[in-house]
């Protein structure tokens, strides 16, 4: 949604929450920078004429960027919304779809990377629905207004820089290099500093396009995580039960799993053994050890964190390293584990089996478009049946509420759902297969 030394750096943890930001003039920060502009010899050289060129008509994106880093999904949606409008089934079929365009190019890197296709095909659907979702703002201005929003910040600079590296060295075109608010593009949504150090040619032409390749996309995607401390042929995480009273305390948080990087488990880190001994099993497992066996697939000895994002009550999992790699991709949990659960689903593993904590549970985007057209239906007539949760539809579900003296909420959720439609929504909607959006796949050219 989603990264590169910072593909998608895109939440709490590198956009935002931030330190005091810089309002001073924009064209005052834009002085300051070019002025910063050799002083800097660990970014890309980017010529006088360069920086000229490209930001004399720059657009102050700040607003915009401000605006958005406080409404990110990955920390603003319940974690079932999230998880049902990301790893929903029109998503998966997709993914099968784009795993066998792309077998060749993904074979040779798996080969090369020590990634699997799956992982790095369920980055490309969440960060672009595989090429679906089209960049808006030039990368130029993001990066820029991002920097000025906090000049000290060096990380922020360098995507800036190098973004206008690019561009003078010809490696992307000015009229194609176009980006989310963050800067992140291309088709698994790089940062420029990152795609410069990153940058990997999937496709054998001799240049690297993540915009136009999705094979190049898709290597560049499987260097970076291979750089995030991967291990080829280690689950990312498995389902787990666990005795709430035992294990309460040792539930880690956002960011508190960085502990399943060290050679000697700390903090809330523990091995597969440990926390056998603590009562936690395998959901679905044949045996209550959580050592290596055909279900599970993890070595003795590997360690993991314990992950419950929806509570007590909620799913949970022991996720390990690469858990973490995925994480430091986009740095929510929300994000990787939508990544895990979809990689598992493109490979063919169960889908999760306890329920989230909640009476209301999230909707599909196939039965989010459903909903849509029965507020339609009801009289709101601006409200665009498309699968995507905007304004609009949450005003109109407002109205619902209210009218049923409710909580005004906005949320798009299953009570709404089944209210609203004819029957119910969730069995309405197995009946038949998620619509797949008749748009091709980019294909290895």
């Amino acid at each position: 949604m989603a990264a590169c030394v910072a593909v998608v750096l895109t939440l709490i943890g590198a956009y935002g929450p931030a330190r005091a930001q810089d309002d001073r003039p924009f064209a005052s920060c834009i002085d300051a920078l070019r002025q910063q502009r050799q002083q800097r010899p660990q970014h890309p050289q980017v010529r006088a004429e360069t920086f000229d060129k490209y930001t004399r008509e720059v657009r102050d994106m700040r607003s915009v960027i401000r605006a958005a880093t406080e409404d990110q999904p990955e920390f603003k949606l319940p974690i079932w919304d999230y998880i049902a409008r990301l790893v929903d089934a029109q998503r998966v079929v997709d993914g099968k779809q784009a795993l066998a365009a792309q077998a060749a190019p993904l074979k040779a890197i798996a080969s090369r990377h020590g990634v699997d296709a799956e992982t790095v095909v369920a980055v490309f659907g969440i960060e672009t629905d595989y090429g679906r979702i089209e960049d808006r703002y030039p990368v130029v201005d993001t990066t820029l207004s991002r920097a000025c929003l906090d000049l000290k910040s060096k990380e922020r600079k360098r995507h800036l820089f190098a973004a206008l590296w690019l561009l003078q060295e010809g490696l992307v075109q000015p009229d194609r290099f176009l980006g989310s608010w963050a800067g992140a593009f291309g088709l698994t949504q790089f940062m420029p500093g990152t795609f410069v150090n990153l940058m990997d040619d999937g496709d054998g032409s001799g240049t690297v396009d993540i915009i136009g390749s999705a094979p190049d996309a898709l290597a560049t995607t499987a260097r970076y995580i291979a750089s995030l401390g991967w291990t080829d042929g280690l689950r990312w995480g498995i389902e787990v039960s666990r005795p709430a009273a035992s294990t309460r305390d040792l539930v880690a948080a956002e960011r508190e799993h960085a502990c399943v990087m060290q050679t000697t488990p700390a903090g809330k880190c523990r091995t597969i053994e440990q926390w056998a001994a603590l009562g936690v099993t395998a959901v679905g497992g044949t045996s209550g050890a959580l050592g290596r066996d055909a279900s599970l697939g993890l070595p003795n000895g590997t360690r993991a964190a314990l992950l419950a994002p929806g509570g007590d009550a909620g799913p949970a999992w022991l996720v390990t390293r690469n858990y973490r790699a995925i994480w430091q991709y986009n740095r929510a949990d929300a994000y990787a584990l939508a990544i895990g659960l979809l990689s598992d689903a493109l490979r063919g593993d169960p889908p999760m089996r306890a329920a989230w904590a909640t009476d209301d549970p999230g909707i599909s985007r196939a039965q989010l478009r459903q909903l849509q057209q029965d507020l339609i239906r009801h009289g709101h007539a601006d409200v665009v049946a498309d699968g995507f949760d905007g304004p609009r539809t949450q005003d109109a579900i407002r109205a619902e509420e209210k009218l049923r003296g409710w909580v005004e909420t906005g949320r798009a959720g299953a009570r709404i759902a089944q209210t609203l439609d004819d029957g119910p929504l969730i069995d309405k909607a197995a009946k038949q297969p998620a619509p797949v959006d008749a748009v091709p796949l980019p294909q290895t050219p």
